[in-house]
């Protein structure tokens, strides 16, 4: 019996010890914002109905510290679509220069007419939002 006692005693600070093990070896995401969006890529300007193409909305990150997270993409009505880059930030020490990466959009129309694209951009002196608009005719 008492080397039952000892042998659980022994388990639970062996628990305990590793449970409190600090594991910062690791990058954490320490914080998650909009990005402005610097460029896009839209393949076909004229499209058919039902056909996906993939919208390319590129943003620039500092190295080893940033990168892409997500985007938000919203339906304004029915052929306004707004689009936002999200980056994160990690716990990392940032790297010289910067790099290119960004958000890849399936967009498959429901139905015919002009589609308007606006990527966020920033914001102006006033603290108005800006954006890039594109537009896409589907037929």
């Amino acid at each position: 019996m008492k080397k039952v006692i000892i042998l659980s005693v022994l388990t639970a600070f062996s628990a305990l010890v590793v449970s409190c093990k600090d594991n910062d070896d690791y990058s954490q995401i320490e914080e998650v914002f909009p990005t402005k969006i610097d460029s896009v890529k839209i393949p076909m300007d004229t499209m058919s109905l039902g056909v996906t193409q993939e919208i390319l909305a590129y943003s620039t990150f500092k190295k080893t510290c940033e990168g892409i997270y997500s985007y938000d993409y919203n339906y304004t009505n029915d052929s306004v679509r707004t689009i936002a880059n999200f980056a994160y930030k990690t716990n990392e020490i940032c790297g010289d220069g910067t790099y290119v990466d960004g958000s890849r959009i399936n967009f498959k129309p429901v139905k015919t007419g002009i589609y308007t694209f606006k990527f966020w951009t920033g914001k102006d002196t006033t603290g108005t939002n800006t954006f890039l608009e594109k537009k896409v005719v589907v037929e």
